[in-house]
């Protein structure tokens, strides 16, 4: 299993800032990760609330504008509106929310690896855009940079944590 430690980028969906929040060691495990992580402004408009303690985040406070420069928040630029849309317009079995959308097209359009949790995304990814290499929010939490930075009892409970708080799909191996 390729490590996602070993990418040039990382695109992470909403669900999976989701899970890192939920964890309540995001930039640590971001830093262990050593490797730049994007986030489309979409996807930052989903992530509202801190999944664990619920508090609402201001434009101003968002947690992923603050953690610059670890963090880049993208606009879409170009084809990557056209694709965007596409994408959202679709009929309801093949369309995407505004933030996965974004995220797929991202990682798409500029060469990047995406982290996605949700099945239908990587369904449509798997038919449209078989090229993308793509991660589950398990994959970061088993990352081995992550183990050494963090030990096996703290990536636990990281772990457990995401899958309380965050909306965390653990994949059938």
């Amino acid at each position: 299993m390729p490590d996602p430690a070993e990418s040039v980028g990382l695109v992470l969906d909403a669900s999976v800032w989701i899970n890192l929040l939920a964890t309540e060691a995001m930039e640590a495990i971001l830093g262990a990760l050593a490797v730049p992580c994007y986030a489309p402004e979409q996807v930052v408009m989903e992530v509202r609330r801190h999944p664990a303690t619920g508090a609402a985040f201001s434009p101003e406070s968002h947690p992923l504008r603050q953690m610059a420069p670890g963090v880049s928040i993208l606009s879409l630029e170009g084809n990557e509106l056209d694709l965007f849309l596409e994408i959202v317009s679709a009929p309801s079995g093949d369309a995407l929310g505004d933030g996965e959308a974004a995220a797929l097209v991202v990682a798409a359009s500029r060469g990047l690896d995406l982290i996605v949790d949700d099945r239908k995304a990587r369904r449509i990814l798997g038919e449209r855009f078989s090229q993308l290499r793509i991660y589950w929010t398990v994959d970061l939490l088993r990352a081995s940079s992550v183990v050494a930075a963090l030990g096996r009892p703290k990536v636990d409970a990281c772990f457990a944590k995401a899958r309380r708080f965050g909306r965390m799909h653990v994949p059938r191996s």
